[in-house]
C-alpha cells in the first residue's frame, strides 16, 4: 500500500468518521460550564471534570420510553433531565452535573431531544457536561445520567421507621401533559421557581424535618409508596380520604400520575408540626399527611371511606431488592 493509499483509507475510516457525530450536541451545549477550572474544565476530552464537593455523592441515570422519545422527542429531552433531578432531590441532594447517551438516524431526528435537554438544562441551572453520540442508528433512544452530591442527611427510602408519617409533597400548578399522565409544573414554570422548589428537600434533610423520602416515579403515588414499603420492609396505610389534589383531577388519574414534583416523605410526628410551617407558605405546593408506616408484615393497606383494603403484599416482591434487605 501506497502512502497516499494510506492516508485515503485514514481518512475515511469510519471510527474516525462517526465522531462527527457529536457536533450537534457539541453545538447544543455551553462548553465551559465550571469557569473556575480553567482549561482543563471545558467540555471535549474523554470525561468532564467537576469541582470538588463535600458530602457523600449520588449517582443515577434513567433511560426514557422508546414510545415517549419517538411521539415527543422534545418532552422526552426534557423529562430525561428533569427525572434525574428529582432521583438526587429525593436521596436530599444536589445535582452537580448531567450526562446523555443518544441514538438516531441523523441530525435531524436527534435535534429535538437535544433542544428538550437544553432547556431544561438552562431552566434548572445544571450543566449538562458530555455524553455519547450515535447518529447511524436504526432506532431513536435516549438515557441520561447524573451526579449530585447530598451535603447533610440523606433521604434513604430503606431508612423510614415505624411511626413515621407518610406525606405527600407535590407541585399542584400544573396540568397533565397532552394524553400522558404526567402532571406538568414545570415547563411552563420560572426558573426561579423551578430551582427553589428542587432545593427543598436538601433544605427538609438539612433541618432534620424528614427522615426518608421517594420521588413520586410512574408508578404514580401508590405506585411508589410500594416501592417505599418494601425498602423499609414495613406496613404502610394510606388513607386515600387525605390525599388532596387539585380542583377537577380524577381520583384515579392523580393517584397513578407522574408529576413533575412530586414526593412522598417519612416524617417523625415530632417534626410535622415545623414541616408544615416551612412549606405553608408557598400557594402552590400541596404537603398533607395521607398516611403511616408500622411495625409487621411489609405491606401496603389503601383506606377510603371506611372500606380497607391490602393493595401489595410484601411477599409477592416487586423491584428485587426485597423488604428492608
Amino acid at each position: 500500500m501506497s502512502f497516499a493509499e494510506l492516508m485515503d483509507g485514514l481518512r475515511l475510516h469510519s471510527g474516525l468518521l462517526a465522531k462527527r457525530d457529536i457536533q450537534p450536541a457539541a453545538g447544543m451545549f455551553c462548553h465551559q460550564p465550571f469557569p473556575q477550572l480553567g482549561a482543563a474544565g471545558m467540555l471535549g476530552d474523554d470525561a468532564a471534570l467537576l469541582p470538588r464537593e463535600n458530602g457523600q455523592l449520588l449517582l443515577a441515570c434513567e433511560g426514557m420510553h422508546p414510545g415517549l422519545v419517538e411521539e415527543d422527542p422534545w418532552f422526552a429531552g426534557w423529562s430525561g433531565v428533569l427525572v434525574n433531578l428529582s432521583d438526587i432531590a429525593a436521596m436530599g441532594g444536589r445535582p452537580l452535573a448531567l450526562v446523555n447517551s443518544v441514538w438516531s438516524g441523523g441530525a435531524d431526528a436527534l435535534q429535538p431531544l437535544l433542544e428538550g435537554m437544553r432547556f431544561a438544562c438552562e431552566r434548572f441551572g445544571v450543566p449538562m457536561v458530555g455524553g455519547h453520540s450515535n447518529l447511524q442508528s436504526p432506532y431513536t433512544a435516549l438515557s441520561v445520567a447524573v451526579l449530585g452530591v447530598a451535603e447533610g442527611p440523606v433521604l434513604s427510602a430503606r431508612v423510614a421507621a415505624p411511626g413515621d408519617e407518610l406525606w405527600m409533597l407535590v407541585n399542584k400548578s400544573g396540568a397533565f401533559y397532552r394524553h400522558y399522565p404526567f402532571w406538568d409544573a414545570a415547563t411552563h414554570a420560572t426558573p426561579a421557581r423551578l430551582r427553589s422548589h428542587l432545593g427543598l428537600l436538601p433544605a427538609l434533610a438539612a433541618e432534620g424535618l424528614v427522615r426518608a423520602a421517594k420521588d413520586i416515579s410512574m408508578g404514580g403515588l401508590t405506585g411508589t409508596s410500594v416501592m417505599f414499603a418494601e425498602a423499609c420492609g414495613l406496613e404502610l396505610s394510606i388513607d386515600l380520604d387525605a390525599v388532596d389534589r387539585p380542583d377537577g383531577v380524577e381520583e384515579q388519574a392523580w393517584l397513578s400520575c407522574f408529576p413533575s414534583f412530586g414526593y412522598l416523605l417519612a416524617v417523625d410526628p415530632s417534626r410535622t408540626p415545623t414541616l408544615v410551617r416551612m412549606l405553608q407558605g408557598d400557594p402552590d405546593l400541596i404537603c398533607c399527611r395521607i398516611g403511616r408506616f408500622s411495625t409487621g408484615e411489609c405491606r401496603v393497606l389503601l383506606q377510603r371511606s371506611g372500606a380497607l383494603d391490602c393493595l401489595w403484599e410484601g411477599a409477592s416482591g416487586l423491584t428485587g431488592f426485597g423488604c428492608g434487605g
